[in-house]
């Protein structure tokens, strides 16, 4: 799980200002190293890419439309955090049904006081945390099994029939057939091996992660060494630009180097043409938020399939020939979202596609 960060982060959604300023204060009266940030509906806070919020204080009559309309949206964005139903009426309903959708708590804005945020605060973003953690857990779990029974059978089958196949040659005294077939039998085992790797990757359970401010050179290094063998037999050409403004992020530097290292791997293996040029730029976005763009020349993907490559077995379009687990993007998206952040991508001008990331 993600450590809470200090100072806890709070997200009030409210179209009323006076509302907001009470709950402010309240947030500011029993924590008063809060960062908190406003936001007049909930389309607005999702715009936002510099919120990494731990709470959300959520109003539930709006224009347009309900607060009770928008927990899952708010979930789907921010799916460790706590979020916090308030009404200008009470109603056990209500309660009931925002519960039932998916918030942490539910209050009416006449009991807001010092002492019923201090408790919300407290409890909810610890209960939230841990709900998040053990759903994360279960799709892990599951997640691990569909693996074990969609990726490995195929394997153990041809392990099964060469290691058959050996014996016989080895009988007949056919050394070549012999040969072939361990090395085909060593492909197989590679690929069992570079499977449960992608899979460790995907479900490490690295509850507790550390951010500290990482210099941008030493992300890039990360990922340039880990894929300098891939780059050097392909004869990719990578073009990286970075802006100056932004010379460190904070973040746990494995897995950001890891969705770098993932972007660069599918933009060598996805691309038809000779020496795969990628460019990799990194900018500081409005709201003090980090942007890194990765840019090939490779098959490119349909709009169609754009949201669907980040789930796991989703193999980009086209390419079917290439070897792989399909859970490459979804580890990327995965470590990105840990981090606060979003991870999409559109087509790149003149072919391919641009990977685009952010950090918070």
């Amino acid at each position: 799980m993600i450590s809470a960060p200090a100072p806890i982060f709070v997200l009030l959604i409210d179209d009323d200002v006076g509302d907001l300023k009470l709950v402010r204060r309240l947030i500011g009266s029993c924590m008063a190293d809060a960062r908190v940030i406003e936001a007049a509906s909930v389309d607005d806070a999702l715009r936002r890419d510099d919120t990494n919020p731990d709470a959300i204080f959520l109003d539930h009559l709006m224009p347009g439309r309900t607060g009770l309309d928008c927990i899952e949206e708010l979930r789907v964005r921010w799916p460790w955090a706590a979020i916090f139903i308030m009404t200008g009426q009470g109603d056990e309903v209500l309660a009931k049904s925002a519960i039932q959708a998916g918030a942490t708590d539910y209050i009416p804005k006449n009991a807001l006081s010092h002492n019923a945020v201090a408790r919300m605060l407290s409890n909810g973003v610890r209960a939230a945390r841990e709900r998040w953690r053990l759903e994360e857990q279960r799709r892990d779990l599951t997640l691990f099994s569909e693996v074990l029974v969609h990726d490995f059978k195929a394997p153990i089958r041809a392990a099964g029939f060469l290691s058959d196949q050996i014996s016989e040659d080895f009988d007949t005294g056919d050394e070549q057939e012999a040969r072939e077939g361990l090395r085909m039998l060593g492909k197989a085992a590679r690929q069992m091996m570079d499977t449960v790797t992608s899979l460790e990757q995907h479900i490490r359970l690295d509850r507790e992660v550390t951010y500290v401010p990482v210099a941008v050179a030493e992300i890039l290094d990360r990922a340039l060494t880990a894929m300098d063998g891939e780059i050097r037999c392909s004869g990719a050409l990578i073009d990286i630009c970075v802006d100056p403004q932004i010379p460190e992020v904070t973040c746990n530097a494995p897995q950001i180097a890891q969705v770098l290292q993932n972007l660069i791997a599918n933009a060598i293996k996805y691309c038809d043409k000779p020496n795969p040029k990628i460019r990799i730029s990194i900018s500081c976005q409005e709201g003090a938020s980090a942007l890194f763009e990765l840019r090939d020349n490779g098959i490119g993907i349909g709009a169609e399939f754009r949201e669907r490559v980040f789930e796991p077995f989703k193999r980009l379009p086209g390419g079917g020939e290439v070897q792989g687990t399909g859970l490459g993007l979804a580890t990327c998206k995965k470590f990105v979202v840990r981090h606060g952040g979003r991870i999409w991508c559109d087509a790149a001008a003149g072919g391919g596609t641009v990977f685009r990331f952010t950090l918070p």
